[in-house]
């Protein structure tokens, strides 16, 4: 508990020097007032945690969620450093306002796969939420400037991390209590995740400033950034791909289409060929039936056809033929004079009018 440790247990422990405890100039009973009331109130912040991440759990462009509530005696030994520094908000920082000072009591770290996913994510976390603060787009050193434009056009406050890596940060407030919990959300990358966990184990324990150490870790640091970019090529690369595939196909199915339609107008024009050579055989049959009803020189047929129609087609050309061999003959007589009866049947006049 830390009501029951000494300061100076309580500096060497998190390696807070002489110097700095000095320039942060807080009582000691402040700061452990401060430590007990925030362990007080760990419960609350941890539901309301929760519930943070469980919303947030459920944004698709979100792989996982982590979340903590910070300890108490890390609370006491950031405001000690903060006070140090000469950090304005913390100058007048007391157990009735540090819950409202210092707004990571709650952390909050929704990961993601690739760099661009962070704009997805800023768009469903303020259909949820308004921060009350600017939130802040830490960059690394390197990274292009329509990348960070796109930031600055989304409202963000555009940062050079200190440690040289990605992570979005915004600072938001509820009341699921009397007491208002104000919460961090960092966004990142799982590759920024990992190395930023790595790096915060070997550093801050110690607050380590060896150089070899710090030269592996820049090392480490830059492989992280070059996952990141490498993650999103990929992406772009299967997007790429996909989009190729998709041009083939449809171009096959143009050409398929078209061999289609070859094969349809040639089945077509065939069909067409043989209603032809029907038609014509048809109309050969047709002439073969007439020629086989002409009559010969006596007037009689020279063959019957089988079916009733053309039978009586066929007696008709007979009988019209009898009747012009009968004409003639009656004309021939009129001529040399004919008969009375001629003349009466078909009123003849002769040349005198007679």
């Amino acid at each position: 508990m830390i009501s029951k440790i000494s300061k100076e247990i309580f500096c060497e422990r998190n390696r807070i020097e002489a110097d700095t405890w000095e320039l942060a100039n807080i009582d000691w009973k402040i700061l452990q007032g401060i430590a007990v009331d925030h362990q007080a109130q760990s419960a609350n912040l941890e539901v309301s945690a929760e519930l943070f991440a469980k919303v947030i759990q459920k944004f698709s462009a979100v792989h996982s969620v982590r979340w903590r509530v910070k300890d108490a005696e890390h609370l006491i030994a950031k405001i000690v450093r903060k006070r140090a520094e000469k950090t304005p908000k913390y100058a007048d920082i007391t157990i009735d306002n540090y819950f409202e000072l210092v707004t990571d009591l709650v952390g909050i770290r929704a990961l993601h796969l690739f760099k661009e996913d962070c704009f997805e994510i800023d768009a469903a976390l303020k259909r949820q939420w308004s921060p009350i603060e600017v939130p802040v787009a830490y960059m690394r050193e390197g990274d292009s400037k329509t990348f960070k434009a796109r930031f600055e056009s989304n409202g963000f406050e555009v940062k050079d991390h200190p440690a040289g890596y990605r992570s979005v940060h915004y600072v938001i407030a509820s009341t699921p209590i009397k007491r208002k919990i104000i919460s961090e959300i960092q966004v990142r990358t799982i590759f920024e995740e990992g190395w930023s966990e790595i790096d915060h184990k070997v550093r801050y324990p110690n607050f380590s400033e060896n150089e070899l150490i710090s030269y592996f870790l820049e090392i480490f640091n830059r492989m992280a950034g070059s996952a990141d970019d490498m993650g999103g090529f990929v992406l772009g690369l299967v997007d790429t791909l996909t989009q190729m595939a998709d041009e083939i196909s449809s171009e096959k199915n143009k050409k398929d289409s078209a061999f289609a339609d070859m094969e349809k107008a040639l089945s077509q024009l065939e069909n067409v060929k043989k209603q032809d050579e029907a038609s014509r055989a048809s109309v050969a049959t047709l002439k073969a039936e007439l020629q086989k009803l002409k009559v010969n020189e006596q007037g009689e047929i020279s063959s019957i056809a089988s079916s009733p129609t053309q039978y009586s087609f066929a007696k008709a050309l007979v009988d019209f033929a009898a009747g012009m061999e009968q004409i003639n003959r009656m004309k021939q007589l009129n001529d040399v004079g004919g008969s009375a009866a001629y003349k009466a049947a078909f009123k003849f006049t002769d040349k005198k009018g007679s």
